[in-house]
Order: C-alpha cells, then sequence, then structure tokens
C-alpha cells in the first residue's frame, strides 16, 4: 500500500509534463528500494545524532512568491544546514544522505538561479518532496484536514528532521510549500523547536508567474500547478485566473490563521520586495532569527539583486488578474 500510495502521488502529473521533464519508473521504483533498505541504518542514525535543542526552520508562502530564492540565500549566506540535491535522493535515509554528501551553508556559490522551483548543481538546495511522500498522503490535496494528519505518524518526519539538525550541529532550514504551508500547527505541535519564515509577493505578479509556469511545464494554463487546496477540485471548470487567485488567497489565508497562534519569537513575515531590494539587512534578520552565524559575510555585503515584478502577460489577463485578487 505504501509504495502504491507513493508512485500514485509522484506520478500525478507525470503524463501531463512536456517530454523532457517526465519521471522514467524503472531509475525511480530502483532509488525507492535502496531507500528501503537504507532506511533501517538512516534509523540508527538519527537516534545517534538527534537533537531537539536546535530549530527547524520552515519556510512557507505562494508558490512563485520568492520561497526559492529565499532558501537558496539563506542556504548560501547562512551558516544552517539543509537538504541539497544530491542528498534529496536519500527521501527515506536523510542524515546518511547528509553524511554522504551534506554541505552547511556558505562559501559554495550556489547559483541563484531555478526552474519552477528545480535548482541545479549537486549542492544546491532541494525542496525534497519525496520525503513528504514518503512519510504522509498528499494524492488528492496538500491541505489536510486534523482527522487526516492525526491518521499520519508524524514521528519519523521529526526524527528525520531533528537528526539532519543534529548532525550538521546548526539549525536547519527546510523549504517544500506544498507540504509545509498548511500544515504549520500540525507541524509546531510536531517538532516544539520549529519556526517560520513567511515571504510575501505582490499577488498580481505571484498570480501571472503561475500561469506562465502552468504553460511551461504543461502547456497549458488551465492545468493546475503546485499548492492544492482542499477544495481544488471544485475549481475545475473556473478560469486559470480564478484558479490562480483561490490558490494564492486560500493559501495566504490558512497561513495567516497559523501565524497568529505561533509564539512571536518563531515566525518571521518577510516580503520579496524587501528581500530584493536590501538583501543584506533582510538575511541578517533571518539570520538573528534563525539563531545562526553568517556564512560569508564580505559576500552578503556585497550582493545586489533585482526584482522580477515585471508585467509580463496581456492587457486583458493582467485586467483579470487585478480584479480577482482586488481587496
Amino acid at each position: 500500500m505504501r509504495v502504491h500510495r507513493f508512485f500514485e502521488a509522484v506520478y500525478r502529473d507525470n503524463q501531463l509534463r512536456r517530454a523532457p521533464n517526465r519521471r522514467r519508473l524503472a531509475r525511480d521504483f530502483a532509488l525507492y528500494v535502496r531507500n528501503r533498505a537504507l532506511e533501517p541504518i538512516d534509523a540508527m542514525l538519527r537516534a545517534k545524532h538527534g537533537r531537539t535543542d536546535l530549530p527547524v526552520v520552515f519556510i512557507v508562502g505562494a508558490p512563485r512568491s520568492g520561497t526559492t530564492v529565499l532558501y537558496q540565500l539563506i542556504a548560501e549566506y547562512v551558516d544552517v544546514g539543509f537538504v541539497n540535491n544530491r542528498m534529496a535522493r536519500y527521501f527515506a535515509a536523510p542524515v546518511l544522505g547528509a553524511m554522504l554528501h551534506g554541505r552547511t551553508g556558505g562559501g559554495h556559490q550556489l547559483a541563484l538561479s531555478s526552474e519552477h522551483g528545480r535548482t541545479a548543481g549537486d549542492h544546491s538546495p532541494h525542496e525534497f518532496s519525496w520525503f513528504w511522500h514518503y512519510h504522509g498522503d498528499f494524492r488528492l490535496y496538500d491541505d489536510l484536514s486534523d482527522e487526516e494528519l492525526a491518521s499520519m505518524d508524524g514521528q519519523p518526519i521529526k526524527r528525520a528532521l531533528e537528526g539532519l539538525a543534529g548532525y550538521f550541529e546548526r539549525p536547519l532550514v527546510v523549504k517544500n510549500i506544498n507540504f509545509v504551508s498548511y500544515q504549520i500547527t500540525w507541524l509546531k505541535r510536531l517538532i516544539p523547536r520549529a519556526k517560520f519564515i513567511w515571504i510575501q509577493r505582490d499577488d498580481r505578479y505571484t498570480a501571472q508567474s503561475i500561469m506562465r509556469v502552468r504553460e511551461e511545464e504543461y502547456g497549458d494554463r488551465k492545468v493546475w500547478w503546485s499548492i492544492r487546496p482542499r477544495d481544488a477540485a471544485s475549481w475545475h471548470d473556473r478560469s486559470p485566473v480564478e484558479q490562480v487567485s483561490h490558490q494564492i488567497r486560500d493559501l495566504s489565508r490558512a497561513i495567516e490563521t497559523a501565524f497568529e497562534a505561533l509564539p512571536g519569537e518563531d515566525r518571521l513575515t518577510l516580503e520579496y520586495e524587501s528581500l530584493m531590494r536590501e538583501p543584506s539587512r533582510t538575511l541578517r534578520r533571518v539570520a538573528r532569527f534563525m539563531g545562526a552565524d553568517l556564512a560569508d559575510e564580505a559576500g552578503l555585503e556585497a550582493l545586489t539583486l533585482e526584482t522580477r515584478n515585471h508585467r509580463t502577460v496581456d492587457d486583458e489577463t493582467w485586467t483579470q488578474i487585478q480584479t480577482a485578487l482586488a481587496p
């Protein structure tokens, strides 16, 4: 049952993707079998290295709102642990993956570019989606109910993330908005030292960017991409602008509600525009929030970024976006 659930989730949109981005079952099944074999070894490593005194810091926000670039900047300029592209292959044995391929933040000269959340290079940060699919059931939507979360064994997630933080001996930063943004309250109960960073962007530019990714990933604006509210299926016949606007609004409401219940010291809200305009000041603020040192102060002081808040859709679509997202 577990293997069926896992591959049903991972391959949910595979046939809709453009050919270069489609997965290959034989290769992925071999990787799954290897991970199952390594999991008992990792359980021992988690027990050895696990620490509950180090923060596990989750980045949350809407897709295309700056979550990936924030993750990349933290990995490059703040002295933290994170999952990189090589480590991500060990989704059922993450501490072993860290021992073999892990690097802490700073000085890697990571490329600050990505393709729809996918970064390039072995040491670039990875979203670690298969880790979440391995432990939870996200086949239908990403907003799980309290009952669904109660039926999910969160202890392996807790032990894995605290094991990674303990192995790195630093705060661990995690970014996967699909599986985290709706589960903030649950994760805070599961991992008492959890902290959350919410990066926000002008919703209009977020919406047009999501629509562009739909075209690039699937060749069709009508195909849903990324995080799915609980009622996503009921929006199937609505226009792409309506779908995307609902996606952004529903997620934002969920995060806002969860943030109101968090202690002040465990939540941080950032603006994408401020991060782009003042990266050094913003990342220093992030480091203080995490309780982490800076890894490359000289490089950070010299860092300049350019906002991507430019209109890229036609006049009619832009008007529809503005109307749908009006207060």
